[in-house]
């Protein structure tokens, strides 16, 4: 016989003679994981999805004005929304996190609602116009929550993404105004 052939008989002798104890180990492994899964508490999420749109003003005309990388948009628009200010109403209006407030301050709950709370950008390989070169950008992002009750994760998901839209128009319209006074000048 081989020597390949000769370690696998010895395997399978092994397995034939232990076979109690490594049946008894996967019964064990089996039921954890059936006991793990009947007492996880229920968790729901809920997602948004925020297309970025391109600036319709010719970026040749007004390219170093208005034009901003999408990353850049969402993380600052990320680091207004994403404030003690704007969280700590959400949390207490819709009652979350009560063990946390009772026990700690509300830096925890925030703390706890910040971690629920999900940011993913999307990108795709798109032809910049300008030079014709490949390159990756930002097309969309989403932003999703995750909570106890599925009313409350929605309501709440909801309300995040129109603070983040909200936030977008007001940043968009500065951006306008800036424009529009620096074409007033150059005119």
């Amino acid at each position: 016989m081989t020597e390949s052939m000769q370690s696998f008989e010895q395997y399978w002798d092994m397995a034939r003679r232990r076979w109690l104890l490594m049946g008894s180990i996967g019964v064990v492994l089996l039921l954890a994981a059936l006991v793990i899964a009947l007492f996880w508490p229920p968790t729901y999420r809920s997602t948004a999805m925020i297309l970025i749109i391109e600036q319709e003003i010719p970026a040749d005309l007004i390219r170093s004005t208005i034009t901003s990388y999408a990353d850049q948009q969402i993380e600052r628009i990320k680091a207004q929304v994403m404030t003690r200010s704007r969280l700590l109403p959400i949390i207490e209006e819709h009652d979350l996190y009560t063990d946390l407030r009772d026990r700690d301050t509300s830096a925890a709950a925030l703390k706890r609602f910040i971690d629920d709370i999900a940011i993913e950008v999307m990108s795709a390989d798109v032809v910049d116009k300008r030079t014709g070169r490949p390159t990756q950008a930002t097309i969309a992002f989403t932003l999703g929550y995750e909570g106890p009750t599925p009313e409350i994760t929605q309501t709440i998901a909801n309300e995040l993404t129109t603070l983040f839209l909200s936030e977008n128009l007001k940043s968009r319209e500065q951006q306008v105004q800036e424009t529009t006074a620096f074409l007033k000048e150059e005119s």
